[in-house]
């Protein structure tokens, strides 16, 4: 109980301290209480909104919108390369993440290597084109998720087919989530840029536990100062991992001043990440060039979502977004995304609903998992993924600390699982050279007959990589 109050008294003390420190640099590094979007800007964002979001043109060559309602009545949106009602023996599902929507893995979908696979990329509740939630905790957004892949397997999936997910950062939690607690889903995970959730919560309280008997020893022994820095040392992944989710803990902060922050000075957070997304940021967190318009635009136009003229007035279309998605249009939907920082989806627990538990339990046995060996029916640690996955990292990832995420994960891996470290990527490796390659080659090789070492594939690509964990 005490802990639980210092706990909270620390998070709240942390976050208001980070929002003055981010205030400051914003105002007086940044300007951006004087910030404002140029009319060239507004002109580059409506043509970038059109190209991505209108829902009866394409947004990539060969790839159309469409829409999926769930049994909840929350309607998702994605983009896809197959004609309605298409089977394949291949599918592959791409979930983006914070703050993110589909746009994000257009260069991946619009790959020659990947394009004669069903290629299906959707937006996650709340971001891009799918609908709002009213609260965005595992009940909604896991089963949301879970149904959605559902239904993409039942309009696309050939019986005997493969199904794979590609995802990332909040889309990777979901994904290692759903690998976890609905493992019928699909036959094989790669997760980018996101924890494993259990795993992390494990080792990081494990690290506290230790370094917190070394401390209760030193305080009866105050001259052993080695005690004391073996204590510190054990607990530099908790540090490490505090300093580098700094914002996270402005995002915990009372909703009005959550919310304030990824929104004034003209989005100047949001800013802050596309330029992050684009490389300009240098180690001593300043821009090394600006963006111009267009390019400012394109990146604001892969957060927005659909703009103003994406809703017509008087005009009925065949299909259309849901009601929820043009309220948000005002502050690009940062209202309801912060949310998935607040809700509680990273550990909580989900209680599925009947039906899920009824249409999971009636999907056939996957034949493209006989090689995973018993390892799948064994139940692991607490939160230890089910199915096949490939973890994938950047070593020049600013949102995690390796120690934190990287130690014990093999443990929540099954046979044919991997965990490796792109040398040259960051977070948002869609966007870079040697991600974006390590990525492709990664989904081809899971979608395909895994006839081949993954190690093989990914060393042909000549990028260097760091292998945490093969099994």
């Amino acid at each position: 109980m005490l802990a639980d109050i210092a706990w909270r008294g620390f998070s709240f003390a942390y976050g208001v301290f980070n929002f003055a420190a981010m205030a400051v640099i914003a105002i007086t590094r940044d300007g951006a209480l004087t910030d404002r979007m140029s009319q060239d800007e507004k002109k580059e964002l409506a043509l970038a909104q059109k190209k991505y979001w209108d829902v009866d043109g394409s947004p990539f060559a060969g790839f159309r919108h469409a829409f999926y309602t769930a049994r909840n009545n929350v309607q998702l949106h994605y983009v896809t390369n197959a004609a309605p009602g298409t089977k394949s023996n291949k599918v592959i599902i791409f979930i983006h993440g914070f703050p993110d929507s589909y746009v994000l893995w257009r260069d991946i979908l619009t790959s020659d290597a990947l394009s004669s696979y069903t290629l299906i990329a959707v937006d996650l509740p709340g971001f891009g084109g799918s609908d709002s939630l009213p609260h965005y905790g595992p009940d909604t957004v896991l089963e949301s998720m879970a149904g959605f892949t559902l239904g993409i397997r039942e309009e696309f999936l050939a019986e005997g087919g493969k199904l794979v997910m590609v995802t990332h950062d909040w889309g990777g939690i979901v994904g290692a989530r759903l690998a976890s607690e609905a493992k019928e889903l699909a036959d094989r995970y790669i997760i980018a840029g996101a924890i494993v959730p259990r795993q992390v919560h494990s080792t990081i309280t494990t690290h506290i536990a230790s370094a917190s008997q070394m401390l209760r020893t030193w305080i009866r022994s105050p001259f052993n100062t080695r005690l004391l820095r073996s204590a510190l040392k054990t607990l530099s992944p908790f540090f490490g991992q505090i300093a580098r989710s700094f914002y996270i803990f402005i995002l915990q902060l009372p909703f009005p001043i959550a919310h304030r922050f990824t929104t004034f000075g003209n989005f100047w957070f949001l800013r802050v990440l596309h330029l992050v997304q684009a490389h300009v940021i240098t180690a001593k967190g300043k821009s090394s060039r600006t963006l111009t318009p267009a390019q400012k635009a394109d990146y604001l136009a892969i957060s927005s979502g659909p703009g103003a003229e994406q809703f017509p007035r008087g005009e009925k279309l065949r299909q259309a977004y849901g009601a929820s998605v043009q309220k948000r249009i005002s502050d690009f939907g940062l209202s309801h995304k912060i949310r998935m920082y607040r809700d509680h989806v990273l550990l909580g627990t989900w209680e599925k609903s009947l039906q899920l538990v009824i249409d999971l339990s009636a999907l056939p046995p996957s034949p493209h998992r006989s090689g995973s060996g018993a390892g799948l029916f064994e139940d692991g640690p607490e939160g230890a993924l089910k199915v096949p996955a490939t973890v994938i990292y950047g070593r020049k990832d600013m949102a995690f600390d390796p120690s934190a995420i990287q130690n014990g994960v093999g443990d929540y891996l099954v046979k044919g699982s991997q965990c490796l470290v792109v040398d040259d990527a960051g977070h948002w490796m869609q966007f870079e050279e040697a991600g974006s390659r390590i990525l492709t080659t990664a989904a081809l090789w899971a979608v395909g007959d895994e006839g081949t070492r993954l190690r093989d594939e990914i060393e042909k690509t000549g990028y260097g990589v760091k292998w945490i964990a093969e099994k």
